[in-house]
């Protein structure tokens, strides 16, 4: 109970959240001078930075910002963009030994799950019971009584709820990431679901913007921290779950990424 109310007394007012939000752009971009210049300046908000407010309601730790980051450019990228790629790596590296000596950590790893913020990226709620029967677009018995396996079902939604862990039992059980559930769709299976995705918000979204910033030092005005966060939680968790399912999957699926 008490944790509860220290969380709850941690939260940070309309204005004390606005003023995060230059903390959340520093993390976010890996810039370590400003994310200690804000520590230096305004302690008692960067206290708060475990309870910033996405769109004003719901908390986030924006330490898990750096988290991303790491999944991200720790990748296979194209040649063209390595110079961006190797700068943000060392940056990344350089934050993870800021927060790991600041919270005495021994491993730095992210404190949530990707589907307690479904909203905010292309993820099924876990605990929506009618999305949790549906794959794709139709239910699990339309597919059942067309004889596909349970397995690879079970498989495909919690794929798309990333729900890790059941993931992985079910993949080293022997469900299969690369079955059709449509034959005249190429792209129909569980492990195409996800790599569409991935390179989707890497080359439209999160890719052009870090180009963007580096270019001018800030944001393209048609971004905020709602929208910054949904692409960048939405590609770090697709990156996850690529390279979860990558080695359960057919060489020429692969081959298209």
């Amino acid at each position: 109970m008490q944790l509860s109310m220290n969380k709850e007394n941690n939260k940070p007012t309309d204005v004390e959240n606005n003023k995060l939000e230059e903390l959340f752009i520093a993390i976010y971009f890996n810039d370590l001078k400003k994310v200690m210049e804000f520590k230096k300046y305004y302690p008692e908000i960067y206290s708060k930075k475990n309870n910033f407010l996405i769109d004003g309601i719901k908390s986030f730790d924006l330490i898990n910002l750096t988290f991303f980051n790491y999944v991200l450019w720790n990748g296979d990228w194209i040649e063209k963009i390595m110079p961006m790629v190797n700068r943000n790596r060392k940056r990344t590296e350089e934050m993870i030994e800021f927060w790991k000596n600041e919270l005495n950590l021994k491993i730095f790893e992210k404190n949530i799950e990707y589907n307690q913020y479904h909203e905010y990226f292309y993820c099924t709620d876990p605990n929506d019971p009618e999305e949790n029967n549906k794959v794709i677009i139709d239910t699990i018995d339309y597919f059942l009584e067309r004889g596909f396996r349970e397995i690879e079902l079970k498989l495909y939604i919690n794929v798309a709820c990333f729900n890790f862990n059941e993931t992985k039992n079910l993949l080293e059980l022997g469900a299969n990431p690369s079955i059709k559930f449509f034959e005249d769709e190429l792209d129909s299976t569980t492990f195409t679901h996800i790599g569409d995705e991935c390179s989707y918000l890497a080359t439209c979204n999160v890719i052009p913007t870090f180009e963007y910033f580096y270019k001018n030092g800030k944001v393209p005005a048609y971004h905020n921290s709602s929208n910054l966060f949904g692409d960048f939680i939405g590609l770090a968790a697709f990156e996850e779950m690529y390279e979860l399912l990558k080695p359960y999957t057919l060489e020429e699926e692969i081959e298209k990424y």
